[in-house]
């Protein structure tokens, strides 16, 4: 698909296909191309006098093929963290292309940003290549950063699951009453959660660079006004979402560890458990066998009351560890 904006007397419009194009008057300033089919590329390419990257191109990951200029355009490729409400959220590379008065983006995967920015577009007067650039870049950022405050949100639900009071309380009344499917499930959305902000670092480490590309005055010819000034306050955006998936990278592995730990705490106790009843039937055990020998003469074996005599001491020998672990708060 492709959308062609463009500025007229009558302010800022919008066409969908090259044949509506035709009918519009007004100058082109930017091009949006959704998952773009071959006709719509070589449209696109006889208009801007470019030739636009392919999909495989797209998602190459040297800086010299996301980063560059060719024919007196800038061609800067990121990626970005897409489908997050989803259950199978991904990274899409998104391409922007600085070429005369004309932005171009290439995308394969419909975004939630561009859809926001394109409605707030219409309902503007007048604009240009520069100001629906660094309007994108700044809805990128904003819904980059919603996402990542979605992400601390879940973190600080789980972080009440697994050391809230109501755990602690739970575990004071029921010491014996593991909770190993509730960690279990905790480490499955921490390992979920950590993958999804190492997308996202990677994501704001290549928006990142993309900005200071398209900020710096040599990195291309061009005679049009310098970016640098404009693109700042976005990039220091950037750099404050870097360092808040940072410290939330280092909190999933906290919370990983505690859960790791606990999870051990958990199967320790199951383990006592176990330890503790061998303990207990270990010592009537060897009773009965010291009874049970076979031997002609065995103290007590002809008296009436040599039968109780040995259930007592049995019991005895059972009761007597229990009583010492309970003295030693084992159990």
């Amino acid at each position: 698909m492709i959308r062609i904006y463009t500025q007229s007397q009558n302010g800022i419009s919008r066409t969908v296909g090259a044949e509506d194009w035709k009918n519009r008057d007004g100058n082109i300033f930017w091009i949006d191309l959704l998952t773009p089919d071959a006709q719509e590329l070589t449209f696109a390419e006889k208009l801007c006098g470019v030739e636009m990257p392919t999909k495989d191109e797209m998602r190459e990951i040297e800086a010299t093929s996301r980063l560059y200029c060719e024919d007196g355009a800038r061609f800067m490729t990121t990626t970005v963290l897409s489908r997050v409400e989803t259950d199978d959220p991904i990274i899409s590379e998104i391409t922007f292309i600085l070429k005369d008065r004309i932005l171009i983006t290439i995308r394969h995967t419909d975004s939630y940003s561009f859809r926001v920015f394109s409605h707030t577009l219409l309902r503007m007067q007048s604009t240009n290549r520069d100001l629906v650039f660094i309007g994108l870049l700044e809805t990128l950022v904003d819904r980059q950063a919603d996402v990542l405050e979605r992400f601390g949100t879940v973190l600080d639900a789980l972080s009440k699951k697994v050391f809230g009071t109501n755990h602690a309380a739970r575990r004071k009344e029921k010491r014996n009453d593991p909770d190993t499917d509730g960690l279990r499930d905790a480490l499955e959305e921490l390992g979920r959660v950590g993958d999804l902000i190492t997308r996202q670092r990677d994501a704001l480490v290549n928006l990142l660079r993309m900005i200071t590309f398209a900020g710096n005055e040599d990195s291309c010819l061009d005679a049009h006004e310098s970016l640098y000034v404009p693109l700042r306050p976005v990039s220091r955006d950037v750099n404050s979402l870097a360092e808040y998936a940072s410290f939330l990278s280092n909190k999933i592995n906290f919370m990983l560890d505690a859960v790791l730990g606990l999870i051990n705490i958990e199967q320790n106790d199951i383990v006592k458990v176990f330890t503790i009843t061998s303990i207990v039937f270990l010592p009537p055990t060897l009773v009965a066998s010291i009874f049970g020998m076979n031997y002609r003469y065995i103290p007590f074996l002809d008296t009436p009351w040599g039968f109780w005599l040995s259930l007592v001491l049995m019991v005895v020998a059972a009761v007597l560890p229990l009583v010492i672990f309970k003295i030693k708060r084992y159990i």
